[in-house]
């Protein structure tokens, strides 16, 4: 009953100081807001990660020129993975279960009859095994072929953004359209995949890998990258030291010369966005850590100043029985209430960030349980500690002196 009275005094002390009550509570809740909206949102974007990298396949390694991510433009430093060199690898490297190759190009303009689009598209130079690997599904017509990568062939295979750009109402097969100025013929329309880290999937255009060389990336000299998937998860291993070894082959390297081309797995993506993440985490953690010091600081202002305002109230409680541990238990648990609530606010808004955050990569985004329980038992403890000494304060006031106080 005394805890319950003490919550309903700590609600009505907060209502009668608005002002003060109302700054002390964002305080808080930029604290918490701060540690659990930004573990909430790395706990959409892990989510999101993961799922696309399960795209990738836990049996699949990506071979090319750069780091996934680099630092100082390392990559550029060294020779270009060549088109000739993919092709003679994958025509070489028989123990792989499938082998796709591809090269990009931003900035492309599409036109079709007297409709251009802006330079917000991009071209995909690939092979026959380009749409299977990267989880894309043929809606209407056909893939490219291994015909069309030997020819070279002028054919195109269109996502859904350009299909609904300029194919709305009709159907894009057969039609010829123009990428940067040079005529290719549609043999295909994908699916939608949606979007993801709000970029659209959709924005390509697939031609063959030598058609793509031969028209835009300097015939034989565009670094390619080779996405190779092993016949099970447990020869990944064995076929990446296989593929290393053929790689070093045709790139010429002795025996003791390091690698001049990155091997990418599943894994190590993950480890690596997960490092990013974790200190993300941590960064939002400490600014929470410090926001919320500040406001057990202005808590205990708050708190002081009630005190001073309340000292007649706090005579009368005592002349009518109230004892020294009433009144300080009192006093805490105001401290305390008032930091629970504001927790609830920052909690709210930081949980809604994160839903949001899914929502904008198209997943549902996990609760932080961990980092909301961690935030109420931070803010109980400073409750308790920075309600403490001016709930001293009150309870060692001399009933007689309360009682002529002014």
């Amino acid at each position: 009953m005394q805890v319950t009275e003490s919550v309903r005094m700590a609600v009505g002390a907060i209502r009668a100081n608005k002002l003060r009550a109302g700054l002390t509570l964002l305080s808080i809740s930029i604290g918490v807001f701060a540690i659990v909206g930004v573990a909430a949102a790395v706990g959409a974007l892990t989510a999101s990660i993961d799922k696309q990298l399960e795209s990738l396949g836990r049996s699949t390694f990506i071979i090319q020129r750069d780091p996934a991510f680099e630092m100082g433009g390392a990559g550029d430093r060294r020779p270009q993975v060549t088109l000739r060199q993919a092709m003679d690898f994958k025509i070489r490297f028989t123990a792989a279960e499938n082998i796709s190759l591809t090269n990009f190009i931003g900035g492309v303009v599409i036109k079709f009859e007297e409709k251009a689009s802006d330079p917000t598209f991009f071209i995909v130079g690939g092979d026959e095994s380009y749409l299977p690997t990267n989880d894309y599904v043929i809606e209407e017509g056909r893939s490219i072929d291994p015909m069309d990568v030997q020819n070279g062939s002028d054919v195109v295979v269109i996502a859904a953004d350009i299909a609904n750009k300029f194919f709305s109402h009709r159907s894009a097969i057969g039609k010829q359209i123009k990428l940067n100025g040079y005529p290719y013929t549609v043999v295909g329309v994908l699916q939608s995949k949606g979007a993801v880290f709000g970029q659209s999937q959709d924005n390509f255009v697939l031609i063959p890998i030598t058609s793509a060389s031969r028209r835009f990336f300097d015939e034989w000299g565009s670094s390619v990258s080779m996405a190779i998937r092993a016949p099970s998860i447990e020869k990944l291993e064995e076929t990446m030291d296989q593929a290393i070894g053929l790689m070093r082959i045709i790139r010429r390297l002795d025996i003791g010369e390091e690698n001049d081309f990155e091997v990418i797995t599943n894994e190590s993506l993950s480890e690596t966005f997960g490092g990013i993440t974790k200190y993300v985490a941590w960064f939002g953690a400490i600014c929470g850590g410090f926001a919320l010091l500040a406001a057990g600081i202005g808590i205990m202002n708050i708190m002081l100043v009630s005190v001073k305002e309340r000292t007649r109230e706090i005579g009368i409680r005592k002349a009518i029985g109230a004892t020294s541990g009433n009144i300080l238990s009192q006093f805490i648990i105001e401290a305390v209430t008032l930091c629970q609530l504001g927790a609830l606010i920052g909690i709210g808004i930081g949980v809604g960030m994160g839903l949001a955050v899914g929502a904008l990569l198209g997943i549902v985004a996990p609760i932080p349980w961990g980092s909301v329980g961690i935030s109420v038992g931070i803010c109980l403890l400073i409750g308790i500690l920075f309600g403490s000494f001016p709930a001293w304060k009150a309870s060692q006031l001399d009933p007689i002196e309360a009682l002529r106080y002014e």
